[in-house]
């Protein structure tokens, strides 16, 4: 068995996205003898990236022009980046022997599907993984491509007719697998759909004040700290104005780690009149950050999963999520659960920033949920059967 995992990410991605959970299960198969590999946008050459570069310039030029429902220009990107890495994972696979293909986006599985047939890898297995909650199609909307109900409903249609062909489907959660079944209109959940979690995250834990000593962080302040990339889905603006307006319980420094655009939440953050600004970082070693925090936040609009705030568990830090999506499914009690609104998100701040016995409470009930979750080993047993 030779398995090529396949994502569109970027190397910057994988620091807070996806990466985190394959790399340690390319490093379980490996332990296993099994050979695995993972290829994503930074293996695109650079005529494949020139190429893509082009189209996507050409496709702005033409269609910015078709002002309606949907942004004809931004979905293309979006289609062609994935469609292109399904390529790449056509071309290696063949060069390179693999039995099967995992595509961890259905689009990219699609393009994959689409190539495989003009090389000699159109025999090996292939499978995909569904990271949204839901279609993936609804994921893309969320995430802010415009799309009018037609487009939507083509590009769903297209996706439903993907994971027919595929030899498995994966989502991370059980609520993930149902809201994809009712967004694709699926009567019941096909034989080929497996649910398989993310495994136990393996972070670096520290004493706090050994973390805040690394970090340079005083004890003057409550931090509060929030982990994704800035994208409209994770909500980081509903974020700043929750904080703003639970700031006069104790004074509140606010650390986002995550990339992306930070300058539009810092202007919000003056606006709001935040007493101090907003602190971005970019790093390896999410446990410092989450070790040192007072409060783990999440106010994302949708998870399937939720990996940062089971990391935020298993780093034994108090963790208040907004309880939409699987987050319920996968935090339980081991978090404090709102609705994604502000003025539940500002109820839950201000009161857990003054009472620390209960931060306490809920960070131990968390520490507990994770150290009972699966770990890596069980995950990669699932993987191996439905390779299998």
């Amino acid at each position: 068995m030779k398995i090529l995992m396949v994502t569109r990410e970027t190397q910057a991605d994988k620091r807070y996205g996806l990466g985190r959970s394959l790399t340690p299960l390319i490093a379980e198969f490996k332990r296993r003898g099994i050979d695995a590999d993972v290829i994503c946008q930074a293996d695109l050459g650079v005529r494949a990236l020139l190429w893509q570069g082009k189209l996507q310039q050409l496709s702005h030029r033409l269609l910015d022009r078709l002002n309606g429902q949907t942004d004809f220009a931004t979905l293309f990107s979006v289609v062609l980046e994935r469609f292109n890495m399904g390529r790449l994972a056509a071309k290696v696979c063949s060069k390179n022997h693999f039995t099967h293909v995992h595509c961890h986006d259905p689009i990219i599985a699609a393009g994959y599907r689409f190539f495989s047939l003009l090389s000699l890898s159109a025999q090996v297995r292939w499978g995909i993984t569904e990271h949204g909650f839901g279609s993936y199609s609804q994921a893309i909307y969320a995430d802010g491509v415009r799309m009018g109900p037609r487009i939507l409903s083509l590009l769903t249609r297209w996706e439903a007719h993907t994971l027919s062909q595929a030899a498995w489907v994966v989502t991370p959660s059980h609520s993930a697998a149902l809201q994809l079944a009712k967004d694709l209109g699926c009567p019941s959940i096909a034989d080929t759909w497996h649910v398989i979690y993310h495994a136990r995250p393996d972070i670096n834990c520290y004493q706090k004040q050994e973390a805040r000593q690394q970090l340079n962080w005083t004890d003057e302040h409550f931090y509060l700290l929030s982990v994704g990339r800035i994208a409209p889905v994770k909500q980081f603006p509903l974020l700043v104005e929750a904080c703003a307006k639970a700031a006069n319980a104790k004074p509140v420094q606010l650390v986002i780690l995550g990339e992306g655009e930070y300058e539009p939440l810092q202007d919000l953050g003056k606006r709001l009149k935040l007493k101090r600004p907003i602190q971005f970082a970019s790093t390896d070693n999410v446990g410092l950050y989450l070790s040192a925090a007072d409060l783990y936040v999440s106010t994302s609009a949708s998870e399937s999963f939720g990996l940062a705030n089971l990391e935020a568990m298993t780093a034994g830090v108090a963790a208040l999520c907004t309880a939409v999506g699987a987050v319920p499914e996968i935090v339980d009690t081991g978090g404090v659960l709102v609705a994604a609104n502000l003025e539940a998100i500002t109820s839950a701040l201000q009161h857990l920033m003054t009472d620390n016995d209960a931060r306490l409470a809920i960070a131990e009930r968390g520490l507990q949920r994770a150290q009972s979750w699966p770990d890596i080993k069980t995950i990669a047993d699932h993987y191996e059967k439905i390779y299998q």
